[in-house]
């Protein structure tokens, strides 16, 4: 007779939770497939404990996973436990010697034997991820199924066992999270479309109304929405439009009565919020409906939201979902009310129309609209500045006191998000102003290097802390003694390498400054910024210059950010007489070009400035792995005199090294990069140190932020000194200056002369209506020997002033009772009726706009202080005060 196979014990070969030995391998009993089940655990001999089969029976029938085993050769169904008789709905008798065909459709059943073929071949454990399964009782199911094969004695599968997990309810809950968030983007963009929509402004109700109703039902996804306005008694209403999907149409004239519907109207008129009806039909509010109207048209919910005008309910936008009963969530509760802003903007666009007609009407509008949107923006900026100068202040003065490095993460993180927040708050304000006509640029002489120095500095820490290779190449004839806007320049540098930095996590970003080929003249220049991150669909290159808009839907949950950055710095582009694209491939990175055209200073006569080192004839060997640093490295040294060799490893370096020893000319100065593939920086110090050549050689090491320990072993080696990516040229000829004797270090600050004895400290009036900004401004001043007063409004300034003697007044300028410009102007009048000279007053204000510094100035105020205020600001105006003290 054959032999018979000998399966290996299930029990042996798989760890609980369906993981697969390292090596499984058969036994040298030949293991046997358990019984399907045993109806109840016997007792082992003598009423000890259960035998062996009985008890893998009962643990395999606890584990609340699906368990099945199938015969290799015939993919038959030999043993199930409880889970899986529950999960797919058969018992075991019905599942064992049949196969999946017998149970599920033939695709599912084809994959299902393509993975168990897989496993049974490849003699490995298989991991489904997911996989569909359509079910005799609960329908269709996601399952997480794992399959390993089971040897036998001859170390061939005999048996394959399968773990599944039903993941069907984590995927619906992940479903759901994720279209919440689909579903808050959507109703973000239904806004921001609205927002721009003419009629809404102009007064058109029939188009705002068809718009608004349109949008509501595609948003909820309701079949019908509508809009009824209340007549001036409150005792009937009338349906202004109707959107129905089904039909897809408008229509309008219906009328619905407070005699008919009397619990509706009341509920109407008291509800401050929209109307959730999850029932309609039980729902108290809405009951009334159930027969004459909820019934025939099928509606199951309502979420209906009050529409105000002028402090009063004057009508409802009502949206009704055709079906069975709908839980409405807040999300769409506060959308409906965002709706009925809305339809408000528009009845109140129209009441104007009534009483100004045509194009006098529409500039009007345009007018006021312009200016409430500025005044918002102003107020709006005020108010969100004020707590941003106490927190931003308080963490700054947190930061000068003795902390726990834990605590100075914390307060890094603290200070960082406190800082997004003011660069998000400054991007709104600035796009505002290109938008209403606001933004100036100002025409000032500047150093290009400076500008772009200054540019890296801000962003290589991010950089660093990523481990991302952040460098700058300035072509040789490009002008940098420039006319222009330095501020709006560096912003746009600024939003364009951030933007990088953001969607990069591996790799390098990379800036090359050159004159513009296209451009005809000097000054016309381009940036560009070339980074190795997610890269951008092509159909999305063209709309993320658009306000508020990514290239993915995503994004700003992953990555953060509003889509601001690149539409203002595409204005300011367009502002400098240039433009902006994108050049990108998914997957591999995105290039940001961008031109400008600016001022090129002529100063005859006057001579070009001298190369800051002479290292005329010095051999200097740089050493990096990335091309773009050595291509600067080498035409910076160039440029002042020194003979540059490049190599791009460790070892290469070593070799260039051996070679130029043994020769007339070694090298003098090793330019070399920490952390390189292979050897890196530290491991060529070692080698150099011990070798002949090494001698005379001067060793700069350059390193990163993100490595502090390779400063710390530069200082170990003794060698000539290091310097942070990215370099800035200041510190690269100064570094090199006086690690070969050609400059002197940094001079030591001077120790500050006392002052003279007449100078006097200030009496200080702070008005300031916020306590935690009046406890902000204090802790600036406690160590000083300044004396300070607070008031809390401007009237209560006003008589303190009066009735004492004060040196400088720091004045809020939107404060409650009396506001900052009106207690200056009243400061001053008071001042000329008195015959007294004019004490120094210094706005406190968010300074949004052009016209809020012009109307400081013009209350009377001497200068001003942007919040969040800063100490060191605060005290060097202080200063420069006290000297004028009498």
């Amino acid at each position: 007779m054959p032999k018979k196979r000998a399966p290996s014990r299930l029990s042996r070969n798989v760890t609980p939770g369906g993981a697969r030995r390292q090596d499984v391998r058969p036994r040298r009993r030949p293991a046997r497939v358990p019984p399907a089940r045993a109806a109840s655990a016997p007792a082992g001999p003598g009423g000890g404990a259960p035998d062996a089969p009985s008890l893998l029976t009962q643990i395999i029938d606890h584990i609340p996973h699906m368990i099945f085993v199938k015969d290799a050769e015939t993919l038959t169904f030999v043993r199930f436990n409880r889970a899986g008789e529950r999960l797919l709905g058969y018992s075991q008798d019905e599942l064992l010697g049949k196969s999946d065909y017998d149970f599920f459709p033939k695709q599912e059943a084809d994959f299902f034997t393509a993975k168990d073929r897989q496993v049974l071949q490849q003699g490995q454990v298989v991991d489904i991820a997911e996989e569909p399964i359509e079910t005799k009782t609960k329908g269709s199911r996601i399952l997480h199924t794992k399959k390993v094969p089971i040897f036998g004695a001859d170390g061939k599968p005999t048996y394959l066992l399968g773990i599944s997990e039903d993941i069907t309810e984590q995927k619906s809950i992940k479903h759901a999270e994720q279209r919440r968030a689909f579903m808050l983007e959507l109703q973000q963009f239904a806004l921001c479309e609205l927002a721009k929509h003419e009629a809404i402004y102009t007064g058109d109700l029939d188009r705002a109304f068809q718009a608004l109703t349109e949008m509501g039902s595609r948003v909820l996804g309701v079949e019908r929405t509508s809009i009824w306005l209340l007549d001036d008694e409150g005792s009937s209403l009338r349906l202004m439009d109707l959107f129905e999907q089904s039909p897809r149409g408008h229509s309008a004239g219906q009328i619905l009565t407070a005699r008919d519907y009397p619990i509706y109207f009341q509920a109407l008129l008291q509800e401050e919020y929209a109307i959730a009806a999850h029932h309609a039909a039980t729902d108290r509010r809405t009951r009334d409906f159930a027969d004459s109207y909820l019934a025939p048209l099928g509606i199951g919910a309502m979420l209906d939201a009050p529409i105000r005008l002028n402090g009063k309910v004057v009508g409802v936008l009502c949206n009704e979902h055709v079906g069975g009963s709908r839980m409405w969530t807040p999300e769409e509760a506060h959308f409906a009310g965002s709706l009925t802003t809305f339809i408000t903007l528009a009845m109140e666009a129209h009441q104007r129309n009534e009483s100004d007609r045509a194009l006098r009407l529409a500039k009007e509008a345009a007018e006021v609209a312009s200016r409430a949107k500025s005044e918002f923006l102003a107020s709006m900026s005020h108010e969100i500045r004020t707590p941003m100068n106490a927190i931003i202040g308080m963490a700054d003065l947190l930061w000068e006191t003795q902390l726990t490095p834990e605590q100075r993460k914390y307060l890094r993180i603290f200070r960082r998000a406190g800082g997004t927040l003011l660069n998000l708050i400054n991007d709104i304000l600035d796009l505002s102003k290109v938008e209403t006509g606001h933004l100036e640029l100002e025409s000032l002489d500047f150093d290009l290097n400076e500008v772009i120095d200054k540019a890296i500095e801000i962003l290589a820490m991010r950089a660093n802390e990523k481990g991302l290779e952040l460098a700058c190449h300035l072509a040789p004839d490009v002008p940098c003694a420039l006319i222009g806007d330095p501020t709006r320049l560096s912003q746009i540098f600024i939003n364009l390498i951030g933007n990088a930095l953001k969607f990069t996590e591996k790799g390098s970003v990379i800036v090359r400054v050159a004159n513009e080929p296209d451009g005809g003249r000097p000054g016309a220049i381009r940036f560009s910024v070339t980074d190795t991150g997610i890269g951008i669909p092509p159909e999305k290159q063209e709309i993320i210059f658009e306000s508020f808009t990514q290239a993915h839907a995503s994004t700003s949950r992953q990555y953060g950010g509003t889509g601001l950055g690149l539409a203002i710095s595409k204005h300011l582009a367009e502002r400098m007489n240039g433009r902006i694209w994108v050049e990108s491939t998914v997957g591999q990175g995105s290039t940001f070009h961008c031109t400008v055209t600016l001022g090129v200073q002529t100063r005859p006569g006057q001579p070009k400035p001298a190369s800051p080192i002479n290292l005329t004839g010095v051999r200097t060997l740089v050493v990096d792995d990335h091309p773009t640093n050595l291509l600067i490295l080498r035409e910076t040294l160039a440029a002042w005199g020194a003979v540059v060799t490049e190599a791009d490893s460790g070892e290469a370096a070593l070799a260039e090294l051996q070679r130029a020893g043994g020769s007339e000319r070694p090298y003098e100065l090793l330019l070399l990069d920490a952390r390189m593939p292979g050897m890196n920086g530290f491991e060529v110090v070692e080698a150099v140190k011990n070798a002949p050549f090494g001698n005379g050689l001067t060793i700069i090491m350059l390193t990163s932020d993100h490595w502090a320990d390779d400063i710390a072993r530069t200082y170990d080696l003794g060698l000539g000194g290091y310097l942070i990516k990215p370099i800035r040229r200041a510190d690269l000829f100064q570094t090199i200056g006086i690690a070969l004797g050609r400059t002197k270090g940094p001079a030591p600050e001077p120790i500050p002369a006392p002052p003279p004895a007449s100078v006097r400290p200030l009496r200080i009036l702070l008005v300031e209506d916020s306590p935690d900004n009046q406890l902000l401004i204090r802790s600036y001043l406690k160590q000083t020997d300044h004396r300070l007063d607070v008031a809390d409004h401007g009237a209560i300034a006003l008589e303190k002033f009066k009735n004492g003697h004060y040196d400088v007044v720091l004045m809020d300028m939107q404060m409650p009772v009396m506001d900052g410009y009106t207690a200056t102007r009243a400061i001053r009048k008071w001042e000329r009726d008195q015959d007294l000279p004019a004490t120094q007053i210094i706005a406190l204000t968010a300074l949004a706009l052009k016209e809020e510094a012009v109307k400081i100035f013009e209350a009377g105020c001497n200068t001003h202080i942007t919040k969040p205020v800063k100490k060191s600001t605060l005290l060097d105006i202080l200063q420069a005060y006290k000297g004028r003290a009498a």
